[in-house]
């Protein structure tokens, strides 16, 4: 089994603190594009900038994604 990420909690995390993505992509020194790319699953993120969003978005590392294991 393998674990695939089927959803981006980034949106619903940044809504609850009051922020957006451009936010996020500032404070993080990420691009906004990249940013985005996280938020529609085009790209995930590897465990250091997991742990530098959670920080920011004041949330634990295992709260940004939705995972579901595939054979």
């Amino acid at each position: 089994m393998e674990p695939v990420p089927v959803r981006c909690r980034i949106p619903d995390l940044l809504n609850r603190i009051g922020k957006d993505q451009q936010w996020l992509a500032d404070v993080s020194g990420k691009g906004k594009a990249q940013i985005s790319d996280y938020c529609t699953l085009r790209k995930v993120m590897n465990l250091r900038t997991s742990v530098l969003l959670a920080h920011y978005l004041k949330c634990r590392i295992d709260d940004i994604y939705v995972w579901e294991f595939r054979q």
